[in-house]
């Protein structure tokens, strides 16, 4: 199972590597990422995560991310399987 984890956060040195080291430490494989680019305002991260194993949460992920200094709001969405088509 992956989910998107958006996070908005005040743009700062070092601040995606923060986040994307916070995801690594607890437990989550990166598998996307897109950043919107706002000016010189506040960022937006889009984060397509998996857990490394089935004990990972998404909410106590989602808690430790907002916890990092910067970080405005994280939300965490599901992503619905993806189908293929059959021919």
């Amino acid at each position: 199972m992956t989910a998107d984890i958006v996070i908005d956060f005040t743009r700062s040195e070092g601040a995606v590597l923060r986040l994307i080291g916070q995801v690594e430490r607890r437990g989550f494989e990166v598998t996307s990422m897109t950043m919107a680019e706002h000016g010189a305002g506040p960022a937006r991260l889009t984060l397509g995560v998996a857990p490394r194993d089935a004990s990972r949460s998404f909410d106590t992920l989602s808690r430790h991310v907002a916890k990092i200094h910067g970080v405005t709001s994280v939300r965490a969405a599901e992503r619905a399987p993806f189908m293929e088509r059959a021919s």
